[in-house]
């Protein structure tokens, strides 16, 4: 639907100030700036490429803002066999806020057309280092060339992380480059010139040239938390700085050194220590005679009801924790780091741990990185068994993580024995379907279904029915999502509990559910398919598979038979596994009576499959889908 024709970036560092007036305040004085240019045309294929001219450019701030420069934007369109151009006005150009960090320059390209060629042209000066830019080669569009030039001044040390399987050519180079500063004296007199002398200072530059050529677009496929995972792309993360003759300033060298900014932080471990605000609470929970993890779940509901989430996932606290306590809200750092605080009252050992979401990428342990850590959830250790707990969702329970925060590992802080622990795999999906079905003689299919779901099945139906006005408006969604028949009856249960335990019943009714043909009726035993279809279409995934969490699945479905039917054929019965054992599928249908015992059921064990697990995951879907669909045949006597 579109492509990148080019994309060209070029980060740089240029000293600003370089004259200085004798008593001219150090503050007016700023060293060096980091600059980013980008330039690039894309072609706009159909419609359906038409969201790649919305443009959007973000500007990172903290008290100083990045300036952006004059932003250049035209759109060329072949008209009567002649370039028109239309420029974009400064007038179409708006300024949206996007956290508390972050702006978003935004503006739509004009008049664009299919066939259109749009192209961009900015740049950005920036007086934050550490915000070195990273660059995507890869996109959800092919790009015909995609370079990036990158100049670091020796004074700065950068750690690289390369990502994604399509190749780059790297060449590293340095360059000898110098720093020309004017100072003026002030003279003496009015006819006396002023005098001035000039220093210089010679360092080296060191070069990187990054370059891909016909990349193509990512191939997305289901079951991935994040592209940004695997797209092809170079990021920079400021290590330290060495100017001379100061000391050298560390950032993020090593992990340990993290974790010693993170305790150090007033915004994160310091704030751990005023926790006075709570002393009340500690008195009342601890007057309610539970104990243990049971006196853990209460502290956990208590910060639930107390502070309600903003929506904003950062690693580092607003203002204090006793105002985000008293008012009421704040960020998830405002809301775990009090419930941190709460546990340690209480008397437990407790530690924050910092992690990454899913739309933030993983963190790689290997390639130390303060940036990529954007959330803080609470730890308890208890028992000799560790526990991770998190009180911005509502239908959190301990171990029961929004699926956000479901992202491989999360980092302690604090902890003399632990370090990495994992995020995955500690409550599965559990959901276990029970139908009392009957099949008429006009074909029509009535009868009841339960459903009783535990964990994450529990979890995320809860939110589902939370997101509606009242259980009547969820049953009609039901019934409208139903397209093949009708549902009513429904009745929820556990719906309030604070154990993510929930139950569903309702009728259901769906005509026209078997084929009769004349002298045979045929139909599929299996009410509720699994997949409708394959979600796995490559020949080849170069990226892994991930769920957020096991499955258990089951489906126990009794079909009463209509008076004057024999069965003639039923679907054999079949187990498969993944080679590893790591999945399952049961199909069974025995005939008992006049009716049919269908059983069925799905296991998934593991999370994260590798790309050369492919072809065997890809298959077992597909042998699940073929069972599926393998039909009873009955005879009319």
């Amino acid at each position: 639907h579109a492509y990148y024709i080019f994309d060209y970036g070029f980060s740089y560092f240029q000293y600003a100030t370089t004259k200085v007036r004798e008593g001219e305040s150090s503050r007016n004085q700023k060293g060096f700036q980091l600059y980013f240019k980008r330039h690039f045309r894309i072609k706009i294929l159909d419609n359906q490429g038409f969201n790649w001219a919305d443009v959007s450019i973000p500007l990172y701030r903290d008290g100083d803002d990045e300036k952006i420069g004059a932003i250049k934007a035209v759109t060329y369109n072949l008209v009567d066999g002649k370039i028109e151009k239309s420029k974009l006005d400064r007038s179409d150009i708006f300024t949206e806020e996007s956290s508390k960090h972050w702006t978003q320059e935004k503006f739509a390209m004009p008049n664009v057309k299919e066939g259109s060629v749009i192209e961009v042209e900015y740049t950005i000066v920036s007086d934050f280092f550490f915000n070195l830019r990273e660059w995507a080669f890869q996109t959800s569009i092919p790009v015909l060339r995609s370079e990036y030039v990158v100049h670091i001044p020796e004074y700065y040390v950068f750690n690289q992380t390369h990502r994604g399987y399509f190749p780059i050519h790297t060449q590293k180079g340095q360059k000898q480059k110098k720093i020309s500063i004017t100072y003026s004296e002030n003279s003496d007199s009015w006819n006396k010139a002023r005098e001035s002398y000039t220093s210089t200072t010679e360092y080296k530059d060191n070069t990187y040239c990054y370059l891909a050529s016909e990349v193509p677009a990512f191939p997305f496929e289901e079951f991935l938390r994040t592209k940004d995972n695997y797209l092809t792309q170079v990021e920079f993360e400021l290590q330290r700085t060495n100017f001379p003759g100061q000391t050298s300033n560390y950032y993020t060298t090593t992990w340990e050194q993290i974790d010693k900014r993170l305790e150090n932080s007033t915004s994160f471990g310091k704030a751990l220590a005023r926790s006075g605000h709570l002393e009340n609470d500690v008195i009342t929970l601890k007057s309610n005679g539970k104990e243990g993890l049971s006196l853990v779940t209460s502290a956990l509901d208590h910060i639930k009801n107390r502070i309600a989430w903003n929506g904003l996932s950062t690693k580092y606290t607003t203002n204090t924790l006793s105002k985000a306590y008293k008012e009421g809200a704040g960020n998830c750092a405002d809301v775990n780091l009090n419930l941190v605080a709460l546990l340690k009252e209480l008397g437990f050992q407790t530690y924050p741990m910092v992690l990454s979401t899913q739309s933030n990428g993983i963190i790689h342990p290997s390639h130390p990185s303060m940036t990529r850590l954007n959330y803080v959830i609470a730890m308890v250790k208890f028992k000799d068994a560790f526990y991770l707990l998190e009180a911005t969702d509502p239908f959190g329970e301990i171990n029961l993580l929004p699926v956000r925060c479901l992202n491989d590992k999360g980092r302690v802080i604090g902890s003399p024995d632990m370090e990495w622990v994992s995020l995955m795999n500690y409550r599965p999906y559990h959901l276990t379907s029970t139908y009392a079905l009957s099949l008429t003689d006009n074909m029509t299919i009535t009868g009841s279904r339960k459903l009783l779901l535990k964990d994450y099945a529990s979890y995320q139906y809860k939110k589902r029915i939370d997101g509606y006005e009242d259980i009547s408006e969820y049953e009609e969604s039901l019934d409208e999502q139903y397209q093949e028949g009708t549902i009513e009856n429904l009745q929820v249960e556990g719906l309030d509990s604070s154990e993510n335990i929930l139950t569903l019943t309702y009728d259901l009714t769906q005509a026209d559910y078997a084929e009769d043909a004349s002298d045979i009726v045929y139909f599929s035993p299996v009410f509720d398919p699994y997949f409708e279809s394959n979600p796995f279409k490559m020949e080849k995934r170069e990226y892994p598979v991930e769920f957020n969490h096991p499955y258990t699945i089951q489906q126990n479905t009794f079909i009463t038979l209509p008076e004057g039917y024999t069965v003639s054929e039923l679907p054999k019965p079949l187990i498969i596994k993944m080679p590893d054992n790591s999945a399952l599928f049961r199909f069974q249908v025995v005939q008992s009576g006049n009716g049919l015992f269908v059983t069925t059921g799905l296991t998934i064990k593991k999370s994260h499959f590798l790309p050369e697990e492919y072809e065997s995951i890809k298959q077992f879907y597909q042998m699940i889908i073929d069972k599926q669909n393998e039909l009873v045949v009955l005879d009319k006597s």
